[in-house]
């Protein structure tokens, strides 16, 4: 479990492009949603990560969606991915 927010920086190339990839982890605490501004000001892409064996988690993936598209508008690509699949049994 994340406690705080877990932070990945990695540079990659891909032919004549160079991509930056930061992952932000925030566990989806509520009470770093304020700095989600900040974290996807220039994004390209938005990746919402939810459990799948906790409904809650994923009845809150559109207030963080909904933050991404506040910020971005439609000028960004949003992923929704369900984590914990090897957990299936516990749905």
């Amino acid at each position: 479990a994340t406690i705080g927010i877990d932070f990945l920086s990695k540079t990659m190339y891909l032919e004549d492009r160079t991509i930056r990839l930061q992952l932000w982890d925030t566990a989806g605490q509520e009470r770093f949603r304020s700095l989600i501004p900040s974290y996807i000001r220039d994004s390209s892409v938005a990746v919402v990560v939810y459990d799948i064996t906790n409904a809650n988690s994923f009845h809150q993936t559109s207030k963080w969606i909904d933050d991404v598209r506040t910020e971005r508008g439609s000028d960004v690509i949003i992923m929704l991915v369900g984590n914990k699949t090897d957990l299936s049994d516990k749905r």
